[in-house]
């Protein structure tokens, strides 16, 4: 492996939860009850991509949409201001993959403004040598784009890149690039979602430990 690119929400960011909980309020404020089957849908993803989804479900207008992703950005960033964190161990897989000289990417279905933000508030500016985000591409994920480009960016081939992902739809987006990648399980995600990825660890701390075995 010559370079590391870990996604951002789920992986890096304890922020899943705070996604699916503004999401279940925003929606019920609106008057439609989201359930546990509604998760996959918006884990990983964007409002922007998972609110037109579950918005044609419950009948939903397309004024009410532009509403309702709105303000879920509003909500989200709020909670995300008082509870959001890194995950424990992330600081340390991000040193390990620099101690070890491969390259790092960040590549993220949130906007450019929300990771600017983060790499901000973590003091992460040079932890990575390239950040893509949901504005950088045409197609967000599951489509193979960001991956490319990041292995573009990175300047090596897909099949030596390793990325680290938590959704099914970001694990399919770096298994159709070409990259070998490692699922962290969280509550959120189905084990047959994450089925496909190549390795599977319980958290980003695990990493490490990993790419010790694997250079």
């Amino acid at each position: 492996m010559k370079a590391v690119v870990f996604d951002k929400d789920g992986v890096l960011a304890d922020s899943e939860s705070i996604n699916l909980r503004a999401a279940f309020e925003v929606f019920r404020s609106h008057g439609h009850e989201l359930g546990p089957e509604d998760e996959s849908s918006i884990v990983g993803k964007h409002p922007i991509d998972y609110v037109p989804d579950l918005a044609r479900r419950v009948g939903m207008s397309e004024a009410e949409q532009r509403r309702v992703i709105d303000e879920q950005d509003v909500v989200y960033n709020r909670i995300w201001q008082e509870q959001g964190r890194l995950f424990e161990g992330a600081r340390e897989a991000l040193e390990a993959v620099r101690r070890l000289g491969l390259g790092v990417g960040l590549a993220s279905s949130s906007t450019r403004r929300e990771v600017d933000a983060f790499i901000d508030r973590f003091g992460l500016a040079t932890s990575f040598d390239v950040t893509l985000s949901l504005d950088d591409v045409a197609r967000a994920k599951p489509d193979p784009e960001i991956y490319v480009l990041a292995a573009q960016r990175l300047d090596v081939p897909p099949s030596e890149m390793l990325v680290v992902e938590d959704s099914e739809h970001g694990i399919r987006s770096a298994k159709a690039a070409g990259a070998t990648c490692v699922a962290v399980r969280t509550e959120h995600v189905r084990p047959e979602g994450i089925g496909m990825a190549d390795v599977h660890i319980d958290s980003i701390g695990e990493l490490s430990a990993l790419l010790d075995t694997w250079t």
